[in-house]
């Protein structure tokens, strides 16, 4: 193996470790943003959803 080959790796490595990063991120946080959302629903219920009158 010369170090070339190492090099590839290395960067292959380092790519997939900031895909994962990045996917982590994004469930972690659209998971945190929901809990608010629901947070907000429940404390504030004027400004929950209501039905429209007919």
């Amino acid at each position: 193996m010369n170090p070339s080959d190492r090099d590839e790796q290395k960067k292959v490595k380092n790519i997939a470790a900031i895909v994962y990063l990045l996917v982590l991120g994004f469930l972690v946080g659209g998971s945190y943003l929901q809990q608010q959302r629901t947070e907000t629903a429940d404390a504030s219920p004027e400004l929950a959803a209501k039905p429209q009158p007919q």
